[in-house]
């Protein structure tokens, strides 16, 4: 086994004693995943197909697997494309495909999810979350579906008023809705309105994520939100570079910790709820991270930069931190990882595979 799948396995076999029993509930049901190989939702690919291995899901559920395009053989699926309980259907979510009338569970995560891939393709990216997601729950409508998990994003609050910093479920937010980053967090915000307008007026059993900064192996070195980017400057240049004065403020949270949110999330029987999912401390600056990275690269730490803001960084909020109380309350969540932990595996990860370009 090499190294940087040794790092992916430890995080799963961590998830799946800390769900114990809970996935139990997906025994002899059939789960459809939308976006499965993308960096949050292969997480939860791997830790269901590996307690179907395990005897921790028995019967053993199907997984089907939407991807755009055939798994790549060295790519992040390789372990479970072929494997008898994993169908993979390739199509584009927002073209229409054959769902399966047996469905039990549907986990939609098909987006694009960092700034230049939503940026590439806004309207693409708008109606995954929307129209695609619609047809989702209009199948879940007709009865047999035991759950449906809408990934939305931390975005959904854009830039909060200080006063909801930590930021509760209950916030509102203030959305920039025709600015470069609206595709993306205007379609998550009617994605939930849809989410709940289908609980309300049909008890569809949805509930939504609100993830919060997440890192870890997986993401593409290319992906250009900031963790990946500075670790990708730091292993192709040997030097950290910031393009904004640092100040803003983030809760960096580690993908094990998030996927056994996920997961808490679509077993649970609290319908109609959004949750956030992330880690709540430390609230760290960019300029600190950047420092803490540096750190495990063993690097100078960058400086501040003193030029005008990148349009892509532009209705980026000052500051995100969610308040966990709801997660925590009500499905038992609780982040373990601590932020240099979690960098330093997600770097270890980058190293092992010997990282010169995009992964």
């Amino acid at each position: 086994m090499d190294e940087g799948r040794a790092i992916i396995d430890a995080d799963l076999g961590e998830i799946l004693g800390r769900l114990g029993a809970r996935l139990e509930s997906l025994s002899g049901g059939r789960v459809l995943i939308t976006g499965a190989a993308g960096f949050l939702a292969a997480y939860i690919v791997d830790a269901i197909a590996r307690a179907n291995s395990e005897g921790l899901i028995s019967p053993r559920c199907r997984l089907q697997l939407l991807l755009r395009s055939a798994p790549d053989p060295s790519g992040r699926l390789a372990g479970v494309a072929g494997r008898p309980d994993v169908d993979v259907i390739v199509a584009d979510v927002n073209a229409g495909y054959l769902l399966d009338p047996g469905l039990t569970h549907i986990v939609h995560a098909a987006s694009a999810a960092s700034p230049g891939a939503f940026r590439s393709d806004p309207i693409g990216t708008a109606l995954a979350n929307t129209a695609a997601l619609q047809r989702l729950l209009e199948h879940a409508r007709g009865g047999g579906v035991r759950s449906v998990l809408f990934f939305s994003s931390s975005e959904v609050y854009g830039d909060p008023d200080p006063a909801e910093i930590p930021t509760p479920e209950t916030c509102a937010g203030r959305v920039d809705f025709t600015g470069p980053r609206a595709c993306y967090a205007e379609s998550k915000r009617f994605g939930e309105t849809l989410c709940a307008l289908y609980h309300a007026q049909h008890d569809v059993p949805v509930k939504v994520v609100r993830p919060f900064h997440v890192h870890g192996p997986g993401l593409r070195l290319d992906d250009g939100r900031i963790v990946v980017e500075l670790i990708r400057q730091g292993l192709r240049q040997g030097a950290l570079e910031l393009l904004s004065d640092g100040r803003a403020t983030r809760c960096y949270g580690y993908v094990a910790d998030a996927t056994v949110g996920f997961l808490l999330a679509l077993t649970s029987e609290h319908d109609g709820l959004a949750f956030n999912i992330g880690a709540d401390a430390p609230e760290t600056s960019i300029l600190e991270l950047a420092a803490t990275i540096a750190g495990v690269l063993q690097l100078p730490a960058p400086a501040p930069a003193v030029t005008p803001l990148p349009e892509h960084l532009r209705g980026a909020p000052n500051r995100s931190c969610p308040d966990l109380t709801r997660a925590r309350r009500l499905l038992g969540y609780a982040p373990q990882t601590s932020l240099e932990d979690g960098l330093r595996r997600t770097v270890d990860w980058f190293r092992a595979r010997e990282a010169p370009g995009p992964v």
